[in-house]
């Protein structure tokens, strides 16, 4: 019984140290996990959440990835996987009432993307012309 394996390409991004916590970075990169990268630049250029910048830029620089190293073309990606993990955690403070302190945290995510080049044959709609038959 012969398995015939299709060859996927696959192209990582990573982010490190961003201020933004994982949890919050999460519900937007879960969101964006199945579409076409060109599609989804469109879509966080319109979202509100803080987490759409680095994000942002995250989906660029691993375009920029795929372009480079496997001359693929922007359209024929696709978001494999999306994902954040914590960071680095900052001790803060804020001083309150009566001089005294109120410790807060400032958590950074670490940001990873994984991007599929789809086959030029799978992503190419096919054509099929239709001949008329000549009538005599």
């Amino acid at each position: 019984m012969a398995t015939s394996k299709t060859n996927i390409k696959i192209v990582t991004a990573k982010a490190q140290h961003v201020l933004i916590t994982p949890r919050k970075a999460n519900l937007l990169l879960k969101a964006i996990v199945g579409r076409p990268a060109t599609l989804v630049l469109k879509q966080l250029a319109v979202t509100p959440k803080k987490a759409a910048g680095p994000v942002t830029a995250l989906v660029k620089q691993a375009i920029g990835n795929a372009v480079s190293s496997l001359s693929a073309s922007p359209d024929s990606l696709v978001i494999e996987s999306a994902f954040a993990t914590k960071g680095r955690t900052l001790k803060r403070a804020h001083i309150g009432g009566r001089s005294r302190t109120k410790p807060f945290e400032r958590v950074a995510s670490h940001l990873t993307l994984n991007l599929r080049v789809l086959d030029a044959v799978a992503s190419e709609t096919k054509v099929v012309k239709k001949t008329k038959k000549s009538t005599k």
